[in-house]
């Protein structure tokens, strides 16, 4: 049991990414250690869909002791399928990544 809570420690740590729908869109966050971003930070996230031509990268710098920072895309229009969110820190190259599928697009949204 002791090696277990040793392993699990250090993996609770790591910085991670958290997906959600919110109405017409997906939203992602990567959460940082605070204690981790004393200097700031800047982020890649590279959104990759199921066929590769809905791909996109944005980068963003998150300021000294934050947490977080998010990113979303409208669901209307996006292509079906399991799509990849992986972001990385650019000074460190750690990278952690997420999956999600989207089911059905309609572009509903974007009617008058």
């Amino acid at each position: 049991m002791g090696r277990l809570i040793v392993v699990l420690i250090p993996l609770m740590l790591w910085a991670k990414v958290i997906c959600d729908q919110e109405g017409e869109r997906i939203t992602c966050a990567y959460l940082i250690n605070r204690s981790d971003n004393a200097k700031g930070l800047t982020v890649r996230f590279h959104w990759i869909s199921p066929n590769g031509k809905d791909d996109r990268v944005r980068i963003f710098k998150v300021p000294p002791y934050y947490g977080s920072v998010y990113d979303y895309r409208f669901l209307p229009g996006r292509v079906p399928g399991k799509w990849r969110v992986e972001v990385k820190e650019l000074e460190t190259n750690k990278t952690s990544e997420t999956t999600f599928d989207i089911n059905q697009t309609t572009e509903i949204f974007f009617e008058d």
